[in-house]
């Protein structure tokens, strides 16, 4: 019965690392900004309010993104309360359930030891490690276009298109074109032979569309103006242009996906050796093909994409973990790398609010909340954000604060409540907030030395780029005017 014990652990102990990295220490640190704070005060407000169809950030209606990642959280924080273990719990089930697949796909595919060392390598690569760890949407959608592909692989035709419904409620379309890439790259390499799959690609695609466009239809029926928003300024605009901010040179994705690997980057030389040789010679088997058109394709789509961030490539790890296992005749070596690795991320992990001063704007704003708590007659004031998008104020303080208008994503015309919480821009939210009433508000270091400063206000912490700022002391002199 203990040797039975004993191998049973042994063959599932790279899963209880994963788990045991993964969840340790998740709510020890504060939300980092703007992400964090702005999904988990979505699901706050949603889990308060009962509302699962139309998401709201500080109390105005927010359609950014599909609704699925905000449903997940505000279930968690509805069981286990309004904090960052809570709200970060999703994205790291996400990540566990994707090295899980991962596992399932790499032993199809290979062999169990490749298994083992495919999820190995994935939990142990710094950016699917660090982004188990934080709450965006990312790990979900790379958790159900991870899925679709598994249940390609294992012939569960159905699951293949519900996943990628429900990734496309996640984040987008990239939850059907990783899979869809993957899947096509197979059935074309395996044709005419007993590998290739027959799916219901007419059926398969209307069960696509009814899960992944359902809270999009039911919202553009709601509001009809919302159907040129969804498909103009989120769907075409995001990808064709970059209204949105985020255009990055070409090559941006080659360092990232360098980076992402590591430790494992070098060790991916001897698959893309292998790949290529077979490429040339006319003898790439269809598992080599899903690979490549599961990590390949999506690579080139997303490079020619006018909007680029480091977590796109994120979905594309898996597929590159399984690569890289395969090229290791053990998983003796790839724990001795692995171990190590987890290690450092785990105590970066640990420590990351140490370095709150060097994170600019993407410092959390915890401190800066218990700071607010400890004041006297605080839970009395106006509390506001002014140029900054630090909306975890109102998830650390527990209610809607006001906020200059460029800061709001305004989307439908504002309500009489709503409008009278929004600034028109900074000038009008300081002469606003200097008659006299008692305000405390978040602002950047530059606008505070600038605007607020020479008013009177006083600053009372300061964290990253953000400052806690307060008329207190300066309200006292207008009211003796």
């Amino acid at each position: 019965m203990k040797k039975a014990t004993f191998e049973l652990f042994q063959r599932y102990a790279w899963l209880l690392c994963s788990a045991a990295v993964l969840l340790a220490f998740l709510g020890t640190r504060g939300l980092n900004e703007p992400d964090e704070g702005r999904y988990a005060e979505i699901a706050r407000e949603m889990a308060q309010s009962g509302d699962w169809l139309v998401p709201t950030l500080n109390g105005f209606e927010h359609f950014q993104k599909p609704p699925l990642i905000y449903w997940l959280t505000a279930l968690s924080i509805r069981v286990f309360g309004a904090n960052e273990w809570a709200a970060r719990l999703p994205s790291a089930l996400a990540a566990l359930g994707t090295i899980w697949l991962t596992y399932l796909i790499a032993r199809r595919l290979c062999s169990e030891t490749m298994a083992r060392n495919a999820a190995l390598i994935l939990v142990s690569s710094v950016e699917f490690f660090a982004l188990a760890r934080l709450l965006t949407p990312d790990m979900t959608l790379t958790f159900w276009i991870t899925a679709a592909i598994a249940a390609f692989i294992h012939r569960r035709h159905w699951l293949f298109f519900v996943a990628m419904g429900l990734g496309f409620l996640t984040k987008g379309p990239m939850a059907v074109v990783v899979p869809l890439s993957a899947a096509l790259a197979w059935q074309i390499t395996a044709r005419g032979t007993p590998e290739v799959r027959h799916l219901p690609w007419g059926r398969g695609t209307l069960v696509v569309l009814g899960v992944g466009l359902s809270w999009f239809i039911m919202l553009s029926i709601q509001s009809p103006e919302l159907l040129s928003y969804f498909w103009k300024y989120e769907l075409v605009q995001r990808f064709a242009s970059r209204t949105h901010g985020r255009s990055q040179p070409w090559w941006f994705f080659l360092p990232v996906i360098t980076l992402a690997l590591l430790p494992w980057t070098f060790f991916l030389v001897k698959p893309l050796r292998t790949f290529w040789h077979r490429w040339q010679t006319g003898t790439v088997s269809p598992p080599q093909a899903l690979l490549a058109g599961w990590a390949a394709v999506p690579f080139v789509i997303l490079t020619c994409s006018g909007s680029k961030l480091v977590t796109y490539v994120l979905p594309l790890l898996p597929a590159l973990a399984i690569a890289i296992g395969s090229s290791f005749a053990s998983t003796r070596r790839v724990w001795k790398i692995a171990v190590p690795a987890m290690a450092c991320w785990l105590l970066a992990a640990i420590n990351v609010d140490h370095f709150g001063p060097y994170l600019a704007r993407q410092a959390s704003v915890k401190d800066l909340a218990e700071a607010l708590e400890a004041e006297a007659n605080s839970e009395d004031a106006i509390l506001f954000t002014c140029g900054v998008r630090a909306h975890g104020l109102a998830f650390y303080a527990e209610e809607l604060v006001s906020t200059t208008k460029g800061d709001a994503d305004i989307v439908l015309p504002l309500a009489p409540a709503q409008s009278a919480r929004v600034f028109r821009n900074a000038r009008h939210c300081l002469d606003t907030l200097s008659t006299g009433e008692l305000a405390y508000g978040i602002v950047d270091q530059e606008r505070f030395a600038s605007s607020f400063k020479p008013k009177g206000w006083r600053a009372l912490r300061t964290e990253g780029d953000f400052v806690l700022i307060t008329n207190r002391d300066s309200r006292s002199l207008v009211q003796t005017r």
